[in-house]
């Protein structure tokens, strides 16, 4: 069995060597605690890598995302379960200041607000509650995996030449364990939807925004459960992660079997990075379960 790791957003700065070497040391630290004896080179472990692909399709943190999205900040939703909670932002008390001296650069934070006034658009001014929500958050985190997760999106050409890296690690002769995290979670999903010959035993997905109704929107296909997908599906979210504070229980993900939804805690200062889910003792515990049912790990372990 096959374990195939997909990373997420902003990892330019590591080619595919070391940012395979960075996953596999956080998931060896994981594999040192856990009570399960598995040796990592014993595994058959696959970690596709696409980040190269954001430099081809000229793709820039730099980007202004205002400027870059368009319209499509008017289908930016929050997650299903907000709109019960969530209270009506007053216009007479703003939460930033909507000017700036000539010196002064606005926030990300301070444009978009700023954007969502001038376009008089609710769902702008949601996201900025949710910003406000969290302000210990970074804004250039958030950003980036905006801008990332929109331009997979609603790139034909960018999404095609991912899904062509990932889907080569794949074949239909074996089965396999499949570890996303954050926009990895979007595509693996997407992914699985256009590759129903293969057998996924297990597919976890650590930080996934696939709350978000943009992101459903844009999928290839309606929401359902993959065909490929015969096993669980374990889907880990943090509440101290801005992004999965929020199960996948509801429409249009309340699948039969369910998704097995499970909080757990991520580290503060660094809350949807992958060192913070990887390593945690559920995470591994979910990884190598199937493992133990592999005839061949069981001679060696059992």
């Amino acid at each position: 069995m096959k374990i195939v790791f997909v990373h997420g957003a902003q990892q330019q700065k590591m080619d595919a060597s070391q940012l395979q070497d960075y996953w596999l040391n956080i998931f060896q630290l994981g594999l040192n605690h856990s009570a399960k004896h598995i040796e990592l080179d014993t595994l058959d472990i696959s970690f596709p890598y696409y980040g190269d692909l954001l430099f081809k399709h000229m793709l820039s943190f730099s980007t202004e995302p205002i400027n870059l999205l368009g319209d499509t900040w008017q289908e930016w939703h929050l997650p299903f379960l907000l709109p019960d909670e969530s209270q009506p932002v007053d216009d007479s008390q703003p939460l930033i200041s909507l000017t700036s001296h000539t010196d002064e650069e606005l926030s990300f934070t301070s444009k978009l607000y700023l954007f969502s006034h001038l376009a008089k658009d609710r769902v702008l001014k949601e996201f900025v509650v949710l910003l406000n929500k969290f302000p210990k958050l970074h804004e250039s985190v958030i950003q980036k995996l905006i801008i990332e997760a929109y331009l997979y999106l609603a790139s034909p050409d960018f999404m095609q030449d991912v899904h062509k890296r990932i889907a080569s690690a794949f074949d239909s002769d074996d089965e396999y364990i499949i570890v996303a995290h954050s926009l990895g979670t979007v595509i693996a999903y997407n992914l699985l939807q256009q590759l129903p010959h293969i057998r996924v035993q297990r597919f976890i997905t650590l930080a996934s925004p696939l709350a978000f109704q943009v992101i459903q929107s844009k999928l290839n296909m309606p929401v359902e459960r993959p065909r490929s997908l015969i096993g669980d599906w374990y889907n880990f979210y943090s509440q101290e992660d801005y992004l999965t504070t929020f199960p996948l229980d509801q429409a249009p993900f309340d699948f039969h079997p369910p998704i097995e939804n499970q909080l757990i805690s991520t580290f503060v200062n660094r809350p949807h990075e992958i060192i913070g889910y990887l390593q945690h003792p559920c995470v591994i515990e979910r990884i190598v379960e199937p493992l133990y049912l592999d005839p061949a790990l069981y001679l060696d372990y059992g």
